[in-house]
C-alpha cells in the first residue's frame, strides 16, 4: 500500500468508529457466560498400570527359588567342598591388593586429573547457564 491508501483507510476507520455507539453488556452478562461454561467431565480416569506386570515378578521369583533349589540339591553344602582347598585367604589377598598391582604412566595420571578438574569447572558453569536461561535467579 502506498501512503495515500493508508491515509484513506485510516480516515475511513476513524469515521466508522465515530459513528458507532459504545455498547455495554447486559447486567447478567457474566452469569450467562459462566452458566454456559461446563465443567469438564472426569469420567475417563487414567488407571495406573506398572511397566512390569506382576506376572513377570512372580515368574522371576519362581525362577530364582527354582535355581536356588537346584543348586542346593545338586551341590552339597558341605564346608569342605566349598572351602576345603584352603586357598580362600589368598583369594581375599588378591582382591584387597589390587591397587598395589596397578601401575599407570604419568600421562594417564595427568589426563585423569585434568579431566576431573574440567569436570568440576563444568558444573558451576552449567548451573549458571541454566539459571540464566530459565531465569531462576
Amino acid at each position: 500500500m502506498d501512503k495515500n491508501e493508508e491515509k484513506e483507510l485510516a480516515a475511513f476507520v476513524d469515521k466508522i468508529m465515530d459513528e458507532t455507539i459504545l455498547e455495554s453488556p447486559s447486567s447478567n452478562f457474566t452469569d450467562n457466560i459462566m452458566s454456559q461454561i461446563a465443567e469438564p467431565v472426569l469420567n475417563d480416569v487414567t488407571q495406573y498400570k506398572p511397566l512390569i506386570p506382576k506376572s513377570f515378578f512372580v515368574f522371576l521369583c519362581i525362577g530364582l527359588v527354582g535355581m536356588t533349589w537346584y543348586l542346593a540339591a545338586d551341590y552339597t553344602l558341605d564346608n569342605r567342598a566349598w572351602f576345603g582347598n584352603g586357598q580362600i585367604d589368598s583369594f581375599f589377598e588378591r582382591i584387597l591388593d589390587w591397587p598395589q598391582m596397578l601401575s599407570s604412566s604419568k600421562t594417564t595420571v595427568y589426563a585423569v586429573l585434568l579431566f576431573g578438574l574440567l569436570f568440576l569447572i563444568q558444573i558451576p558453569w552449567l548451573k549458571r547457564y541454566f539459571d540464566n536461561s530459565w531465569m531462576l535467579r
